[in-house]
């Protein structure tokens, strides 16, 4: 079997051997940019749904510093190592990860900022292991789910970031229409500049905007470089870049 080491970022450090889904460019995204247009002192709670290995809660530790950031996780050895990796991070007194389904989870407080890199695959073949296959698959968390439970969880004045595959980001619009969370923001994620899209990554607020905000971020400029843009939004955390 081969080993996984951890992933080393500038300022903290990801095991992610035990997880359903490891470190990837995707998640590394969504936790470099959500929340990019908030004032940093107005966002005091954050909570991450299905954090993995908790690599998006730590940047969002590391980019807001006054905020308390709250995880959920379903997937027993994902959530060990997300609490084990929090523990031993620089901001280990403001992170704690729950191991619950979000259906089950209560907060005493809403949330300024809630993230989500969610389960994609509502049919297809699924993985032997379960854990993986909860992590790429909707079965225990749906969209329309995901979303009721976000909405419920969510400030008046939050927004809610998530990163999906290209093709579900109409599914996961009209889900928000249903619980009144209305698309704010819509990066689309291509990995070449002659590639089409294949991630998208959206904002959804529970107050109405007059126009969204679209704009396009290519992944790579030549084969394993990363576009100036990525190294840009990248950098703060990357220990390679």
């Amino acid at each position: 079997m081969k080993l996984v080491g951890p992933f080393q970022m500038k300022q903290f450090s990801v095991e992610h051997d035990s997880c359903a889904m490891r470190v990837n460019t995707d998640g590394c995204l969504l936790g470099a940019l959500a929340g990019d247009f908030e004032d940093e002192a107005s966002v005091q709670h954050i909570l991450d749904i299905g954090t993995g290995s908790g690599v998006i809660a730590l940047q969002l530790a590391q980019r807001y510093g006054g905020a308390f950031i709250d995880a959920v996780e379903i997937h027993g050895p994902s959530a060990k190592q997300a609490s084990d990796n929090f523990k031993s991070s620089p901001w280990s007194n403001r992170m704690i990860c729950y191991h619950e389904p979000l259906q089950d989870f209560e907060a005493s407080v809403g949330y300024d900022l809630i993230v989500s890199n969610p389960p994609y695959f509502e049919s297809g073949p699924t993985k032997t292991d379960e854990g993986v296959a909860n992590a790429r698959h909707a079965l225990t968390l749906d969209f329309n789910s995901l979303i009721q439970h976000t909405s419920r969880l969510l400030k008046v004045s939050g927004t809610f970031w998530c990163v999906l595959p290209a093709d579900r980001a109409q599914s996961m619009i009209e889900a928000g229409i249903e619980e009144n969370l209305h698309l704010t923001h819509i990066y689309s994620i291509k990995p070449k500049d002659i590639r089409p899209a294949n991630r998208v990554i959206m904002a959804f607020s529970k107050v109405p905007v007059e126009e969204t905000v679209r704009k396009e971020i290519i992944i790579y400029k030549a084969p394993q470089e990363y576009s100036d843009e990525v190294r840009e939004v990248l950098s703060p955390f990357y220990a390679s870049l």
